[in-house]
């Protein structure tokens, strides 16, 4: 029997033709802990580097081990959910944020528990809709992290276009028609962002709060997949002290899960302070 962190997905990845949600994210050892900052370091095309870091933190979903292009595949609410979870783990708990007042420009903090942000699960047919425009019967499916990675550091009507044309899988069951895409209008972005909507999933990552000094109403809003970024030189600090005090190799010392690492340091601590 597999043990891990369990995370249920507001969308959940089809195996067999049967939806799974139920995931099991790797319990964290030195290795891992390295592997994530080391990741998040790299910003360069940040789907890429969430979809790497996920392959690497999530051991199953459905009780099945997955690869690169299932993580990849998943929806964005799915991956922005096992990201929050990550930071959750690795910051232990929950953690603060900095917001600043647009009334009285003064700064102020704002603690958060990932798990405690709102998720909305996926609706009926998902992750596909059908919509309606005119003569035109249109097939579509959600977005996911691939898609995220083909737009990254297009400019957004680019990035639009984009995704529509390799969301829209079919007009009049029947493949699209080249071009068609361009003959769309805002009103029909709009009819399919809304029919997306419906049977999208969701997580809530705008909080609503209000500045403690002037009670001016605030939204802070909550980049999921930055929260992860793990600090190398706290875990580096710990294998530091660890080999001092017992000789242990770097390796050997990664290959410890963070409650031992934790453990071990309390006890040379303890020893630091007892009076002979």
């Amino acid at each position: 029997m597999q043990t891990g962190i369990p995370v249920s997905l507001p969308g959940g990845l089809f195996i067999n033709g049967q939806r799974k949600c139920d995931a099991l994210l790797r319990p964290l050892d030195g290795w891992l802990e390295e592997r994530v900052g080391v990741a998040m370091a790299g910003r360069d095309n940040l789907p890429a580097v969430v979809s790497e870091v996920l392959a690497a933190v999530v051991l199953s979903i459905g009780g099945e081990a997955v690869v690169w292009k299932q993580i990849a595949s998943l929806t964005m609410a799915d991956r922005q959910w096992l990201m929050l979870n990550l930071a959750h783990i690795l910051q232990e708990g929950g953690f603060w944020l900095k917001g600043y007042c647009d009334g009285c420009e003064q700064s102020f903090d704002l603690y958060i528990d990932p798990r405690q942000l709102p998720v909305k699960v996926a609706g009926e047919g998902f992750p596909f809709t059908e919509l309606t425009l005119g003569k035109h019967r249109l097939l579509l499916r959600l977005p996911n992290g691939i898609d995220q990675e083909c737009i990254a550091g297009l400019d957004t009507e680019e990035a639009v276009a984009h995704l529509l044309s390799a969301c829209l899988l079919s007009v009049n069951d029947a493949s699209v028609p080249e071009g068609y895409v361009d003959t769309l209008d805002s009103d029909a972005f709009k009819k399919i962002e809304e029919a997306l909507d419906k049977v999208s999933p969701y997580v809530g990552t705008v909080l609503a709060t209000s500045c403690p000094e002037c009670k001016r109403p605030q939204q802070i809003e909550i980049n999921p997949y930055l929260l992860s970024a793990a600090k190398q030189e706290a875990l580096l600090q710990e294998v530091h002290m660890l080999a001092s005090a017992y000789h242990w190799s770097e390796s050997e010392i990664l290959s410890l899960s963070r409650d031992r690492r934790r453990f071990y340091l309390k006890l040379i601590e303890r020893s630091r302070n007892v009076v002979v």
